[in-house]
């Protein structure tokens, strides 16, 4: 296995799911992988934020989170971007209609991989197509 993202959107009629999947390999051990999947699905109520990370495919060692952020609550996206020689940090945060903390959570990417462009592309663009999303959804469900 080698070092790859790939991203891609999902549309449904009641839903849109955007995924970004990282696969890392261990720069002292090339048989050690590092995989980490980031999906945000969009629904007319809702936006759950899953996060899955494993080690060598193996389903057992799977680390997941969830958030929830209801849409009458959301406002915006907001991704920080940082990096130093070994690696790339990616903060989102999510704000409310009056401008408290919804989310904040961090995403390391290991040097292998935190020159692809594929990376800040996602996050440059998450808030405003999170945003299409919604407001196509909200169209087609009234």
């Amino acid at each position: 296995m080698h070092d790859f993202i790939n991203t891609n959107v999902e549309s449904h009629q009641n839903e849109t799911v955007f995924n970004l999947h990282m696969c890392e390999t261990s720069e002292f051990d090339v048989s050690l992988t590092k995989s980490t999947t980031l999906s945000f699905i969009v629904s007319k109520k809702n936006i759950n934020i899953v996060t899955k990370k494993w080690i060598n495919s193996n389903q057992e060692s799977m680390i997941g989170k969830s958030y929830i952020i209801p849409t009458k609550a959301f406002h915006y996206f907001l991704p920080i971007i940082s990096e130093n020689e070994d690696e790339l940090n990616i903060q989102v945060q999510s704000f409310g209609l009056r401008g408290e903390l919804l989310l904040n959570e961090r995403l390391l990417i290991d040097k292998n991989n935190k020159h692809n462009s594929k990376i800040t592309a996602f996050f440059e663009t998450l808030d405003e197509n999170v945003n299409k999303a919604l407001r196509v959804l909200q169209l087609h469900c009234m």
